[in-house]
Parts: structure tokens; sequence; C-alpha cells
């Protein structure tokens, strides 16, 4: 463990709504291009010489965009987040919560410690898992999260946190998704130690999880969701996905995610497509009172809030890596652009695609 590390975020699925695998096809297409741009590198012998040497060919492969020598990844949303003397922190369990679960059984297995930055023995195998909604994208991987499985001593404790609901109470939310014939182990018979705790909607308060302060806020999405800040040691970090803007900046997310250090936020449409454009990737049909977002409004909100990074997330599941890095092209464009605005002069902003497998540090 560092010394100078606060807090490290790590990013286990990052796609919208559905998981998107990468297909064989693309794959092709990627092979392609990467081809066409060895070639147009000067070819593998300039590149690497008569006998390559694979130190060198990773390092090519490592200063390649993601569309050529990897992907942004398909799995649904799945954070880690990790703080010093704290207990491992999750917002929510897409599928990419199986990807971490696997990494968690390692840590707990050599390490006795579920996050490394941890030296609280009795957080051990505390987890709090943060839920911003309970759309099955959101919470579809939990039933695949392999510490929820571990018996007797090796039992985790998982603290489950979400916003209190009329129709259903958290428990049952989760409890539903594991029933017959949905899946083959019911919510009861997992053995990990299960405590939720249901968020009121009005004047949040803040929850203090070690040495670690987290902070909800309800913002604009069907059924409505939340949006969540976490801090230690002067270090903020905000994830705010299935969020939708309107005609101005969300005075709510500012406030919430003023002087951040990292803003997550939710990109799932262009500005073209949220007002259905036709001929666009998604269709005709407006995304108005969808729930989601822009790059445009990314931008904008990170520079009212007077964020340092945002990183655009939570993809349409029909995009691939190379619109995706298209999008990112024309959101530095915009940002740029933004910029030059005499409301904006002084600011920065870095702007980031967000792609499973991230991790930032603070």
């Amino acid at each position: 463990m560092s010394e100078t590390n606060s807090m490290i975020i790590k990013y286990w699925g990052v796609r919208g709504s559905i998981p998107s695998p990468v297909t064989s096809e693309q794959i092709r297409e990627k092979e392609a291009a990467l081809i066409k741009k060895i070639i147009a590198d000067g070819g593998i012998e300039k590149l690497f010489g008569a006998n390559p040497d694979p130190g060198k060919i990773d390092e090519y492969l490592s200063s390649l965009p993601l569309s050529l020598s990897g992907t942004y990844g398909g799995d649904t949303t799945c954070f880690e987040i990790q703080v010093k003397n704290a207990p491992l922190i999750m917002i929510d369990a897409g599928t990419g919560a199986r990807n971490l679960g696997k990494v968690l059984l390692g840590r707990l297995f050599s390490a006795k410690n579920l996050n490394p930055l941890n030296t609280v023995e009795k957080f051990n195998k505390d987890v709090y898992l943060f839920f911003t909604h309970y759309h099955w994208d959101h919470l579809q991987g939990f039933p695949f999260f392999a510490p929820g499985f571990l018996p007797g001593n090796l039992r985790v404790n998982i603290n489950f946190y979400g916003k209190s609901n009329t129709r259903q109470r958290l428990s049952e939310v989760l409890a539903g998704q594991q029933e017959y014939p949905n899946f083959p182990v019911v919510w009861e018979d997992m053995p990990c130690s299960k405590n939720c705790t249901e968020l009121g909607r009005l004047e949040p308060n803040s929850i203090q999880v070690g040495e670690a302060r987290v902070t909800y806020q309800e913002l604009t999405h069907p059924d409505s969701v939340f949006a969540y800040k976490i801090e230690a040691d002067g270090k903020k970090f905000v994830c705010a996905t299935d969020t939708e803007h309107k005609d101005t900046p969300d005075p709510r997310l500012i406030n919430l995610s003023k002087d951040a250090d990292i803003l997550y936020y939710d990109c799932q449409y262009t500005p073209q497509e949220y007002v259905g454009t036709p001929g666009t990737l998604t269709g005709a049909l407006t995304k108005f009172d969808w729930g989601h977002s822009t790059y445009e409004w990314a931008v904008k909100n990170a520079l009212a809030a007077n964020v340092k990074t945002v990183v655009l997330g939570h993809h349409e599941p029909m995009r691939n890596d190379f619109q995706l890095e298209e999008l990112l092209e024309r959101a530095l464009k915009y940002r740029d652009e933004q910029l030059k605005l005499p409301a904006n002069e002084g600011k920065k902003l870095h702007v980031i695609m967000g792609y499973q497998g991230l991790t930032q540090t603070l």
C-alpha cells in the first residue's frame, strides 16, 4: 500500500442497459484495422526487427487506442472504490461484479483483506454496496458475485444501501431476481451476512464508512436514481450514472460534485440521438425522458461544478469501440469550445472515455 494513496477507483463495468460482449465480427474488424496500422507504421520488421522482441510488441500495442489493442468492455455498471482504512466500497452490481468477485476471492485467500488500502482488521471482510437504482443492468451481477457464497470463517459481510421504495423493500428487490425459475440459488441460501439499509429520498445524510464519507443525492431518471460522492483525505469521487440533463446544469449534481477530483457521468447518447435525429445509431425515436445524457452535458455539468476530470460512461450497447473513440473526439472538441467561453475562463477539464479496467488513483 502506498502511503500517498487515499482512494483508488476501479471500473469493472461501464456499459449501459444490457451486457454487450465483443462479437467475432467486431474482433475481425479490429484485426484488420490493426494490420493496416502496422503497415502504415512501416511494417513488422521496421517496428520490431527481424526477431520481434515480446517487450517491443507489448510496448507498441500499449501505445494504441483500445479499438485496436483491447476493448472498452461490455459488462454493465460496477465500480470498486478502495479507501484507506475503510471497508471495500462498491457502487452497483452489474455484470462487472462477477470479475470483481473473482479478484476479491484472491485477495481474501492471500491477504485476508478485501481492500488493499485497509489496515483496520475489523473491516477486512466487509463490503459496502451502494445501488444507484434497481434497474436490472445495475444489480444482475450480484447472483454471480463469488464472495457472497463463502461459508464459515470465510463468510463476507455485505452491507447493501439503496433508495427506499413504496412498492418493494431493497431485500425484496435483490431476492426477486434469484427466485425460481430465474436462478438456482435463492437469496436466503447465500452464506454471506446481508444487511440492508434503505436511504430516504429527502434531506439525504452522509454515511461514514471507515475513513470514507459517502453522500447521496437523488437525480432525474425513471423511478429516480441516486448519485454518490465518496470523500477521503480531501479527495472526492462522484458517480452520476443513469441521469438525464434538462435545459441547464442540474443544481443538485453541481452541489454534490463541487470541486470533485473525478465525476463519472452518463453519456449513453449523442446529442443527435437524444433528440431522435433520423439516421443516427439508435434510430429516430427521441430519448427524452429515458433517463440518460450526452457528452455535451457531461462537459457542461463538470465545468459548472469545477470538476478536474470527467469520465464518460454508461455506454450505449450498440456502440462499438471505434464509435466510442469517435464520441471521445467529439467530446474533446466540445470541451475546447466551452473553455473559450467567458464563464469558463481559467478553468481546465480532463475528459476520459471510461473503459472496463480503468483504474484511477487519488
